[in-house]
Order: C-alpha cells, then structure tokens, then sequence
C-alpha cells in the first residue's frame, strides 16, 4: 500500500487539478488505516501549537477520507484552508470542493470547535500579516508620494485578496473571519499612521482615502459588500475618522492661522520698508484679501472632497480664524488712522485699500456663515465698524482740501470751479477703478462733493455772487454738471448726486410761493442728507422773501414732508409729483 501512496505523489488528479496539499511531507502512519496521509490534531510534536500552519499532507484516498473523525477532518482542513490563504496560485475550485466534502462528512458539527476556529483565525492572521504591504518609513513632507503609493498598495492587496478568497469561504461560512482580521489590521496600520509626523495634506489625503477608497471602493464592493456589513467593526473604523477628523481640523486650523499671521507680518514689513503707505501697485492694492480668499476657501474645498459635514466645521474653523485675523489687523488699522504714518492726501489710497479689503472680507464671512450655518455677526461686526472709520476717515481727509477750493470759489472774484475739479480729479485717479469698492467710495464722495458746494454756496454772499454770475439759478446747474461729468467718467453706473444742486437752483429761481412750497418738500423728502434748517438758511439767503412768506413755505413744507413720510414710494418723490401735475 505504502508503494502504491509513493506513486501517487508524482501524478496529476484524475480531473487534471493540482493536489490540494503538499506532496514533499513525511507522513507518519499508525495502526489506523484511517489516518493515513494525515497528522490529526496534536498527534505531531509541535503540530497543534497556535499560529503553527498544519503540515502539508498528502491527498489519500477516498476510502481513507471515508474513515477520518471529525477532529482530522478539522485538522486536514485546516491544513487546506493555510496552504489556499496564503498561496494565491492554489486553485479555489478544489478547495471549494474539498470543503463541501468536509462540511457533507462532518455536517453541523464542521469548524464549530473553539480550538479549531482559533487556529482558523492565527492561519488568517498570519495570512494577512504576509501579504499586507510594509508602512513608509516616518513621513515627512516631503514623502507625500510615498503615503500615496503605499494606499495604493493596501486597496490592491485587501480587496484582491478579499475578492478572491470569498467565493470560497463564503459558502463554507469562514468568510467573516476573513473580513474581520483584514479589516483590524487595516485599521491598526491606518492608526500607526495617523499617529506619524503627517502634515496637513497628508492627514487630508488618508482621512480622504480611508472614506472615499477603504469604506466606499475596497469594504463596499459589490461582492463583498453585504458579507462586510454583517461582520465589520464599524465602532473601530468610526473611532478611527474621529481621531483623523479631530487632527485633520486641529492641523488645518494652525495652518490656515499661521498663513493668515504671515500675511499681516508680510503686510506690516513692506510698510516699513516702503515708508509710505502708497498703493498704486495694483497687485498689492488686492493681495491681502485675495491671498485671504484662497486660503480659506482652498480649504473649504479640500474638506469638501472629504464629506459635506466636514466641510461644514472647516468653515466654522476658518470663519473663526478670520474673526481672530480680524481682531489684530482692524487695531493695527484703527491706529494707523489715528496718527500712523502718511498725512493728508497721502493717506488715501490706504484708506482706499482698507475699504475695499473689508468689503471682499465681509463677503468671505457672510458666505462661510452662511453655508456653515454659524453666526457670523460678529466677524461682520468687526470689518463694518472698521469700513465706517476708514470710509469717515477717507471723506474727511478728501474734504479737506476740497472745501477750500470751493471757498475760494464762491468769496473770491475772478475765479472758477476748474482748481477744484482738478484737485478732484487728481484725487479720483489715485483710487483703482477695478475693484469692490470703488463704487462705494466713488457714491459717498459724491455725496460729500455736493454737500460741502450747499455748505460754501450757504456762507456765501447772495448780493456778491449774483453781480459775479448774474444768475445764480443757472451757474449753479451748470456747475452740478461740470459735477457729475467728473464723477461719471470714473464709474457710469453711479447715481446722479447733483440733482441736490439742479433742486436747490429751483429753490433759488422760484417766484410762485405754492411751487416753491412743493420744491422745497421733494428736497427735504428726496435728499435726506438736507435738514430742515438748511432749507430754511437757502430760503433767507435768497433775500427776496420776507419773513411771512418764509415761514408759509417751511410751514407747509414740514406738513408736506410729514404726509410723504406715511405714504408708500416706490419712486423719487420728484416724479411722483410730475405724475401729480399731469
């Protein structure tokens, strides 16, 4: 019999298979024919020691197969079920037949000892430990490269082996094990990981990897997927992204605060190498909040890719760090307009520049509150306080030497608003055209313009400027003009704030006392930056009405003023009134 077992050894199987076990193994043989070709469990030395891989064994022969008990069939199997885990060449077709006979012979009571799936669950530890890719060394920053390559490797190796492997111990209900001990070492390998020196875009990129290529692509595959479900840890794997979701967040946050603190040192350097606070370079009139911008909404976007609730707490991240950014430049700022360097008209490209930098800054918060769904009033609060100093500062500064050319305008003889408006233009073509705020500045120095040519025109002398210009009605709107061409040609699209001066030139030409009282009411009802008391200076200033005739006009006027405060408008009270008259 022995010589008829030795010839076998060099012969294919009858179905052209290739032998399940090893062939090279000496056997050991005892009085029992029912154990020939096969060691039963701890009838070796050393054999049944844990994470041993059972020795290779001859295929015997189906009489001989017919006779083993339970406990050699577990161990054959055992042996069968090393070799196929750790060889990928071993046809799975054979073991998937070896283990029907196994599981027709033995029946229920097949793998269900404790000692028998404990050496199951070491031959698949030790299956695993084999074929996982070997970690990158620490990483740096600079092995970005490396951490990706070595993900690559873990997705081909677990769902390779995964896919082929199921098929067959899916049908014999050893599959979970499978499943569970790659996915543990996954997980162990990930936390070594996690726990290196990664930088922010790495912790981005495994966090990613882990959600997008483990979870979804390797753990959600088709053929595996509902068996994953069934079996896997998934506290392990949710304790996992906690711990990468809280260092990814933690990273991201000292990086997006250091960039925005290098931003302000940058900002305060070049100040001091320049000396001066000009900003003409157009580059540098938008860099800060430009460099702002796509540094948070890099972010964001990068979180994105991740997941939709992640994204979500980086921009709370963000729109806290922008609030703590905030609170270092808007004091530098505020102190700057205070007695910082640059005097006069020097000052106000900065002022400028300031301006529009909280307006494209209040856009960035409100936007990241808003699809963070966080309050971001107090960011907002900060940038609109810091806009309204800056904006004061501008028109006061811009007033200046404004008002003094419109002094000289209205007291001197012989002169005319062509000093002024090129003062006026001269400052206009300091400020970007090109940018959020030039709109904004362009309307309220319009309005401050116009403001201070009422104020001169009230100081002025009635009798003297009407022997310079003859009509004073008619200068006046010829000046509004010459006004709003200036403004005009720096932004089309602003509104025409002369039209306070075309409306004060009626006031001055009206001789009918009811038409006057209208005129009077549309200017205080459509101009509110004209008070009672100034229209009440214009009336006296004209000179022409006595004191009764100036008290019904104002009297009538406040009545009017007051009724067109409760009705509603939809229009300038001014074509409300020429629909009146129709």
């Amino acid at each position: 019999m022995l010589k008829g077992l030795s010839s076998r050894r060099s012969k294919r199987r009858g179905d052209g298979r290739e032998p399940l076990v090893g062939e090279g193994t000496s056997m050991t043989m005892e009085a029992s024919p029912s154990v020939i070709g096969l060691h039963p469990i701890g009838s070796l030395s050393g054999a049944g020691s844990p994470g041993d891989t059972p020795p290779c064994t001859q295929e015997p022969p189906p009489s001989v197969l017919d006779h083993l008990s339970t406990e050699e069939w577990n161990y054959r199997i055992l042996a069968v079920l090393a070799e196929f885990l750790g060889s990928p060449g071993v046809d799975s077709l054979s073991v998937r037949d070896e283990l029907r006979r196994w599981k027709g012979r033995v029946g229920g009571e097949a793998g269900e000892s404790p000692d028998w799936l404990h050496q199951y669950q070491q031959q698949v530890e030790k299956a695993v430990r084999l074929h996982f890719p070997s970690p990158p060394p620490e990483c740096s920053p600079q092995q970005q490269p490396e951490l990706d390559t070595y993900l690559g490797q873990v997705k081909k190796v677990v769902q390779g082996e995964l896919l082929r492997l199921a098929p067959v111990l899916k049908e014999a209900g050893l599959l979970g094990t499978l499943i569970d001990r790659y996915h543990v070492h996954t997980m162990s390998q990930l936390e070594l990981l996690l726990q290196s020196n990664l930088n922010m875009d790495q912790i981005f990129s495994l966090l990613r990897w882990t959600l997008k290529t483990y979870l979804s692509t390797v753990l959600g595959h088709p053929d595996v997927s509902a068996d994953v479900t069934a079996v896997m840890d998934m506290m392990l794997l949710a304790d996992w992204l906690m711990k990468a979701k809280t260092k990814a967040l933690q990273s991201a946050q000292e990086y997006v605060g250091g960039c925005l603190k290098r931003m302000l040192e940058r900002e305060e350097e070049e100040e001091e190498e320049a000396g001066s606070c000009d900003q003409s370079d157009e580059e540098a009139f938008i860099r800060l909040h430009l460099d702002i911008t796509q540094c948070l909404t890099g972010m964001v976007r990068k979180a994105g890719v991740i997941s939709p609730s992640f994204r979500k707490e980086t921009q709370m991240m963000c729109l806290f760090q922008l609030h703590t950014f905030l609170h270092r430049f808007t004091a530098r700022e505020k102190k700057r307009m205070t007695g910082g360097k640059g005097e006069g008209e020097e000052r106000i490209p900065h002022l400028f520049r300031t301006i529009n930098t909280c307006i494209e800054l209040r856009l960035l918060a409100m936007q990241l509150a808003s699809e963070a769904q966080a309050d971001g009033a107090a960011t907002v609060g900060l940038l609109e306080e810091l806009h309204t100093q800056a904006r004061q500062k501008l028109l006061d500064t811009a007033a200046h030497n404004l008002e003094v050319s419109l002094q000289t305008y209205f007291k001197r003889k012989n002169t005319h608003m062509g000093k002024m408006l090129s003062d006026l233009k001269l400052l206009l073509k300091k400020l970007p055209k090109e940018c959020g705020a030039h709109t904004v500045v362009m309307d309220a120095l319009y309005g401050q313009v116009v403001s201070l040519y009422l104020k001169q025109l009230l100081l002025s002398n009635h009798r003297h400027l009407e022997r310079r210009w003859g009509h004073i009605g008619q200068q006046i709107e010829g000046d509004a003009e010459e006004l709003h061409k200036v403004f005009s040609q720096q932004n089309k699209d602003l509104k025409k704030k002369s039209m306070l001066l075309l409306k004060v030139a009626d006031v001055l030409s009206l001789t009918d006392e009811d038409a006057l009282k209208l005129t009077c009411s549309v200017l205080l009802s459509d101009f509110p930056q004209v008070s009672r008391e100034q229209v009440k200076k214009l009336l006296r200033w004209r000179g022409d009405l006595s004191q009764r005739q100036v008290k019904a006009v104002l009297d009538t006027t406040s009545d009017m003023y007051d009724l067109f405060q409760q009705l509603p408008r939809r229009r300038p009270l001014t074509l409300w009134w020429c629909c009146a008259c129709i």
